[in-house]
């Protein structure tokens, strides 16, 4: 077991307190708030940033090139950048695949819209993230 779920009674309490609030009118659950919880203290972890580094040699292994943004294509870097979560089924466990590589500006403007409309929810979330990646890289591109 990773230390992250060991450590997670011990500090869940001041994770839960850095938690978003649920939508307006949509209360969690307590199963939703403990996953919550496992999420932000995975995130907060040094396995979570070990993880990163090595997922950032499997690129350059895969694609023979520094990561990029994958809606701006700006350089990316382990200081700078995001992995956005495609999926949370292997959370603790990503497979290279559950990641992609996006600047914190535009990961933030793929939560936007991710959480603008329940539409979005009907899809997996690798469905909307890809989906939402290829439009933002429209708009970039076009330079809307």
């Amino acid at each position: 077991m990773h230390s992250f779920l060991a450590n997670l009674e011990n500090n869940g309490s001041e994770v839960n307190s850095q938690m978003r609030e649920p939508r307006e009118g949509i209360p969690w659950s307590h199963g939703r708030v403990r996953r919550r919880q496992t999420y932000l203290t995975w995130m907060e972890s040094q396995e979570w940033l070990d993880y990163r580094a090595m997922w950032r040699l499997r690129w350059m292994e895969v694609t023979g090139a520094e990561p990029f943004c994958l809606v701006c294509l700006k350089s990316w870097d382990l200081r700078s950048g995001d992995l956005h979560h495609r999926s949370y089924s292997n959370l603790g466990h990503e497979k290279f695949q559950d990641l992609i590589p996006l600047c914190r500006s535009c990961h933030k403007k793929l939560h936007h819209v991710l959480e603008s409309s329940p539409a979005w929810r009907r899809l997996t979330r690798a469905q909307a993230s890809d989906t939402i990646v290829l439009k933002l890289r429209h708009f970039a591109i076009a330079g809307e």
